[in-house]
């Protein structure tokens, strides 16, 4: 029996449940999945009690994926430079071990080749400074993406470029969210990442921001699930012949933790489907 969970701070509307036992019944196993809510002050304790349950392996979503890295005895290359994971995995034996990885960049890059766009050599406009930012500038600069990350704190989107391998450092930039920064990031970008909450969309200095936004410029927005379009999604429309919501990253991701702690890939298409069923 696998035991899987995801954590985050309100995960009651997760479409992860239903992703993962997808990802069960299509490789003939038997599992159970669950999401709980926890807040940080009780996410590690939950962690070390899930572990000794026999749960397999757990799902980090916000705001505890840096926390999840910290907490981790061994962290995947990708965990170590940008810290924040969001696959823990319970390592067999007495020592309680648990490895990190995380699984956010490769979902994003699987993400935007849905859309046509590959990242390798292209400038991308990065919107947000949290953890899954941080997962995704280090997986965009590590096929030799150009990145401008822009941020409501300055000194938020440099600590992520700071994370990154010295010899990558070069390949992204900082801009302040307003006063024009996020016109100046989008100029010639041939990808825009949303990695903020879809309400930050809804600030019309935002909007007015992406008057200039390019026909061709692919967006990608990692919330999903947002009743009637999310604001991002009202304010590109007719403006880019691209656009899609974060359930296709959030499936890729999924299927890349599940090989990580099984052992074997699922077929991607009864995940998406189960994704775009999920009552939640």
């Amino acid at each position: 029996m696998i035991l899987g969970a995801v954590l985050g701070g309100d995960v009651s509307k997760s479409r992860s449940p239903a992703i993962h036992k997808a990802a069960y019944k299509a490789l003939g196993v038997e599992g159970k999945y669950e999401a709980i809510s926890v807040d940080g002050e009780h996410f590690a304790s939950l962690v070390a009690d899930l572990g000794r349950r026999g749960c397999r392996y757990v799902n980090v979503t916000i705001p505890h994926k840096s926390a999840a890295a910290a907490l981790a005895t061994t962290r995947s290359a990708m965990v170590r430079n940008c810290g924040a994971a969001n696959t823990l995995i319970f390592e067999p034996g007495p020592t309680d071990a648990i490895h990190a990885e995380n699984t956010d960049g490769y979902g994003l890059l699987a993400a935007l080749e849905d859309l046509g766009a590959r990242a390798g050599g292209q400038d991308a406009a990065l919107i947000g400074a949290g953890g899954a930012a941080a997962g995704a500038i280090e997986a965009l600069t590590a096929v030799g993406g150009r990145v401008r990350i822009v941020a409501r704190r300055l000194a938020a989107a440099q600590a992520l470029i700071d994370q990154l391998p010295p010899q990558r450092r070069s390949l992204a930039r900082a801009f302040a969210w307003g006063g024009g920064g996020m016109g100046r990031a989008l100029d010639g970008a041939r990808m825009l990442v949303s990695s903020v909450p879809a309400a930050a969309w809804a600030d019309p200095a935002a909007s007015a921001d992406l008057a200039g936004i390019e026909r061709e410029t692919v967006v990608l927005e990692m919330a999903y699930g947002i009743g009637g379009g999310s604001p991002l999604a009202q304010a590109v429309r007719g403006r880019v012949v691209r656009y899609a919501d974060g359930l296709g990253m959030l499936v890729h991701q999924a299927v890349r933790a599940v090989e990580i702690a099984l052992g074997e890939s699922p077929p991607l298409g009864p995940l998406l489907t189960a994704a775009r069923a999920a009552k939640v």
